[in-house]
């Protein structure tokens, strides 16, 4: 018997022989149990909506602020000390009511002091006159001298003088006295109390609180020259913007987001425009009657500019933009899918105006956009746009 120089070699041998004949008898019996291929997986489910034409109305959405449509500052028009305040900051007040009283003391006294010169100048008067009765004979029958006469008829004359005088005077104390007594000019909402008891106030100078009406709040926006003469344009067509119109077309959106419960109308625009800007001022009237609103919020304005008639309306959420290109892919009737790129217009909540590159009952994917690839076939499901629920 032939020995090897390595005495295990031959079983390495053995063993590899043995392995290779496994693994032939695995792979021919694998070959024998092939079957069929599997089927295709099925195309996936979309949802569809058929384009339908529609008339929407397009909204305008511009900054506003709000502002009182009267406000007046209260200022003293006596001088004096600060006797009594007879409000409450923030409150409303009405028309007429007592705010403030400055100190009477002096203007009573002053009042008296010019009744007191009245009665003097009266009694003045009637001493002139009965001089004038008792000379006039006696220089007719020259028993007095005609000087005197003359100076008894102009001592009528400056008592009557006299009496306007302190009758002018009586009216003046009477307006400071009256004028000492502060009252609400128009009904309204009452702000900071500027000065308190005791202290001086001056004459047309110091600022006591200042009043706002407050129902309806006004609320004001600019529009630029080329939407004015576009609206202008449309005036003709029973446009929002014409003063004439009795609806409230307007909608206060504020600063949360929130849309304020009460529409407004058009107050009136404003006369010239801002040569600074080009812009021209629009006054809208919101009603306020529960005084939510107050002057200085800020917030827009949306307003229905112009109706749109067969208006061709895609989902948001069914377009894709990639690089400035807009496109959605449309099922056809043997449910393949296409891209197709379109031109959008306006926006209107939450659907894009398409005004190319689609046509009125063509099929668009609205849910599933992920799963259709353009060539490939799909399994679609009609969602149908309500249309009667895209008005207001």
């Amino acid at each position: 018997m032939r020995k090897t120089k390595y005495p295990g070699f031959g079983n390495v041998r053995r063993f590899f022989r043995i392995g290779v004949g496994l693994f032939l008898l695995l792979t021919a019996a694998c070959g024998r149990q092939e079957g069929p291929a599997p089927p295709p997986p099925a195309p996936p489910a979309v949802v569809v909506s058929p384009v339908a034409p529609a008339t929407v109305p397009l909204y305008r959405e511009y900054v506003a602020r709000t502002e009182a449509r009267e406000t007046v500052a209260i200022r003293s028009r006596v001088d004096g000390f600060l006797e009594k305040v007879l409000f409450e900051e923030g409150r409303q007040v009405k028309a007429g009511q007592l705010l403030f009283v400055i100190d009477q003391r002096p203007f009573r006294a002053a009042l008296q002091e010019a009744r007191g010169s009245l009665a003097q100048a009266q009694a003045s008067l009637s001493k002139a006159k009965r001089d004038v009765a008792r000379l006039q004979p006696l220089v007719a029958e020259s028993a007095a001298p005609e000087v005197d006469l003359d100076s008894a008829e102009s001592a009528v004359e400056f008592s009557q003088a006299s009496i306007e005088r302190a009758k002018a005077a009586i009216a003046i104390a009477e307006l400071n006295l009256k004028f000492s007594e502060i009252h609400a000019p128009i009904t309204g909402v009452i702000g900071k109390q500027e000065v308190t008891v005791g202290n001086l106030v001056s004459r047309d100078q110091t600022l006591l609180t200042a009043i706002s009406s407050w129902d309806p709040m006004r609320t004001v926006f600019s529009i630029s020259e080329v939407d004015y003469l576009r609206l202008g344009q449309q005036a003709r067509d029973d446009n929002p913007f014409i003063p004439r119109k009795k609806t409230a077309p307007f909608e206060l959106i504020m600063a949360d987001g929130s849309v304020y419960p009460h529409r407004g109308s058009l107050s009136f625009l404003d006369r010239t425009l801002d040569l600074t800007t080009g812009t021209l001022n629009v006054y809208v009237s919101f009603p306020n009657p529960d005084r939510l609103l107050r002057p200085g919020l800020f917030g827009r304005v949306r307003v229905v500019v112009e109706a749109k008639p067969d208006a061709l309306l895609v989902p948001q959420k069914s377009v894709q933009v990639i690089q400035g290109v807009s496109s959605v892919l449309v099922v056809d009737r043997d449910d393949s899918v296409a891209l197709r790129v379109v031109t959008l217009g306006e926006r209107f909540k939450e659907f894009f105006i398409v005004t190319e590159g689609l046509k009125p009952g063509e099929r668009v994917v609205v849910e599933g956009v992920q799963k259709a690839i353009p060539g490939r076939k799909v399994r679609p499901t009609e969602q149908p746009i309500q249309i009667e629920t895209l008005g207001g």
